[in-house]
C-alpha cells in the first residue's frame, strides 16, 4: 500500500507569531529600561533633594533657637540616601560691616567668615548660610532663596543678627544624619557699642555711611533677597562673588553748634521737597549783623554764596538775604527780606521763608532753571525754600558751607555771638537711608555624626 507525505505550512504562522510577539516584548522592555531609567533616577534624586530641602528648612528654625539664645542645644535628624553634607567655616562665605564718618575715617565693625552648611548631590546644592537656606540647581542658573537670611532693613533701621557657623566636617552615605547644634548663648554686641568707641551710637550721625559686604557662592540669591524684600539697593561683584549694601545716615533735626563747616552729605538732588529746614539762631544780634557763607572756599565754579545782613539799622526791619550762584563765568543773583528781628535778642532766621517777595537781581539771564528763564523783565521768583533746594541740588549731593567775606568788607561775619549760636539743617538724603543700626554676632558650633 503506498502512502503519500503531505507538506503543510499551517503551523508555521503560529510559531512565527510567538517569536514576533516575544521579540516585541523583549524590545519594548529594553527600550523602556533604557529610556525610563534616567527618568526614574531623576525622580529619585528630586525626591532626595526635596527631602533634604525640607530638612534644611527645619534645621534653619532650630539654628535660630540656638543662635539667638532660646536654647543651648538642638538636634536635627535628616535621612540621606545619596550626596554629602559639609560644614566649613574658613572658606568662601564672609561678611564685612563697616561705616565711614563725615571726616572720612573708616571703622570696621566686623570682618569674619560666617560659615556654611552645604548638601551636595551631583551639581545640585542646598546650603544654610547667614540665617537663610539657598538652593543651586545644575547648569548656569543663579541660586535661589528657600528661607530668607538674617538681614532686616525697613528704610529706617538696619537689624543685622550675624549667625556664625563654626565647624569643619563632612559626611555622606545612606542613613540618618545627626546634626548637633551647640551655642553658649553669649551675643557679641558690635553696634551700638559706645563703651568701645564713642562714635558707635544711635541715632547715626550725619555723614556716616554704612557698608555691608557679603561674600558667598550664593551672593546672587543674597542680592535678590535684599533688593526685593527690603528698601535697600545693592551692587554685585561677580568676579569676587560679593554683594554690597550702602546706607546713608540722615541729619538730626535739632540745633547744632554753628561751628564751620556746616556739612551736607548725600543731599537728595532728585526730590524737590528734600529740604525741610534751614534756619539759624544767632545769639545777641546787633544792628551791624552780617553773615556770609559759601560752598567753595576757593571760588571753584560751580558754587554759590548766601548772605544775611541786618536791614533798617536798629529797627525791626529784619534781614536781607542774598544768594548768588556762579558758573560759566556768569551769576544768578537773588534777593529777599525775611522776618523782623529784635536788636539785643537772638536772631531767629528762617532761610526758607516763603512769605517775602524774591527778586532776581542779576544782569545775566538764568540758565539753571528748567522751565523758566529769569531776567530783568521777569524778576519775581519762587520762595526761599525752592531757591535753596535748587542751588543745593546744583552743587550737591555733598558739600559744605564755610564762612566767607564780602569783597572790600572783611568784617563778615559780625554783629552776633558766634560761640553761642546754632543752626538747623534738615534734609532728605539720597536713598537708601538709615537712622538706627543694631549689629550682633551669634556663634554656634555644628557637629555632624
Amino acid at each position: 500500500m503506498s502512502s503519500r507525505l503531505i507538506f503543510s505550512e499551517d503551523g508555521v504562522s503560529e510559531v512565527v507569531g510567538y517569536m514576533l510577539l516575544l521579540g516585541i516584548i523583549v524590545t519594548s522592555v529594553g527600550l523602556v529600561s533604557v529610556l525610563a531609567f534616567p527618568i526614574i533616577e531623576d525622580a529619585k534624586e528630586n525626591a532626595y533633594l526635596k527631602n533634604m530641602e525640607q530638612g534644611f528648612t527645619v534645621m534653619d528654625s532650630k539654628i535660630s533657637l540656638v543662635a539667638l539664645g532660646k536654647s543651648p542645644t538642638q538636634l536635627v535628624q535628616m535621612y540621606s540616601q545619596k550626596g554629602d553634607i559639609t560644614v566649613y567655616d574658613q572658606t568662601s562665605s564672609r561678611m564685612t560691616v563697616s561705616f565711614t564718618n563725615k571726616t572720612g575715617t573708616s571703622f570696621e565693625l566686623y570682618n569674619e567668615s560666617i560659615g556654611t552648611i552645604q548638601y551636595q548631590l551631583g551639581e545640585n546644592k542646598i546650603a544654610y548660610e547667614g540665617g537663610g537656606v539657598f538652593r543651586k540647581y545644575p547648569g548656569e542658573g543663579d541660586p535661589i532663596t528657600i528661607t530668607p537670611p538674617e538681614f532686616h532693613y525697613n528704610g529706617e533701621t538696619l537689624t543685622l543678627p550675624i549667625i556664625k557657623v563654626k565647624g569643619n566636617q563632612s559626611t555622606g552615605g545612606n542613613g540618618v544624619l545627626n546634626i548637633f547644634l551647640v551655642s553658649d548663648n553669649i551675643p557679641n554686641v558690635l553696634y551700638p557699642n559706645p563703651d568701645f568707641n564713642s562714635e558707635f551710637t544711635n541715632p547715626l550721625m550725619i555723614g556716616q555711611q554704612i557698608n555691608v559686604v557679603i561674600k558667598s557662592d550664593y551672593y546672587v540669591a543674597w542680592a535678590d533677597y535684599i533688593e526685593q524684600r527690603t528698601e535697600a539697593t545693592v551692587t554685585t561683584n561677580a568676579a569676587a562673588k560679593e554683594v554690597r549694601v550702602s546706607l546713608n545716615a540722615k541729619p538730626n533735626d535739632q540745633n547744632q553748634s554753628l561751628t564751620p563747616p556746616v556739612d551736607v552729605f548725600g543731599f537728595n538732588v532728585e526730590n524737590e521737597t528734600a529740604l525741610n529746614n534751614f534756619s539759624m539762631l544767632l545769639a545777641n544780634g546787633t544792628s551791624s549783623f552780617k553773615l556770609k557763607m559759601t560752598t567753595s572756599e576757593t571760588s571753584t565754579e560751580p558754587y554759590f554764596t548766601f548772605s544775611a545782613v541786618k536791614s533798617g539799622g536798629a529797627g525791626t526791619a529784619g534781614v536781607t538775604i542774598e544768594l548768588k550762584y556762579y558758573d560759566l563765568g556768569d551769576v544768578e543773583h537773588w534777593k529777599w527780606d525775611v522776618q523782623a528781628l529784635k536788636i539785643g535778642g537772638d536772631f531767629d532766621i528762617d532761610f526758607l521763608d516763603n512769605n517775602g517777595t524774591v527778586e532776581y537781581e542779576s544782569n545775566d539771564d538764568s540758565w539753571t532753571w528748567t522751565n523758566t528763564t529769569y531776567d530783568t523783565t521777569n524778576s519775581t521768583g519762587p520762595g526761599g525754600q525752592e531757591i535753596f533746594y535748587h542751588y543745593m541740588s546744583e552743587v550737591g549731593p555733598t558739600f559744605s558751607f564755610t564762612p566767607a567775606t564780602e569783597p572790600g568788607d572783611p568784617a563778615f561775619p559780625s554783629g552776633f555771638d558766634k560761640d553761642n549760636s546754632s543752626y538747623v539743617l534738615y534734609y532728605d538724603v539720597m536713598p537708601p537711608r538709615i537712622t538706627y543700626m543694631h549689629v550682633v554676632e551669634h556663634e554656634l558650633e555644628v557637629r555632624v555624626g
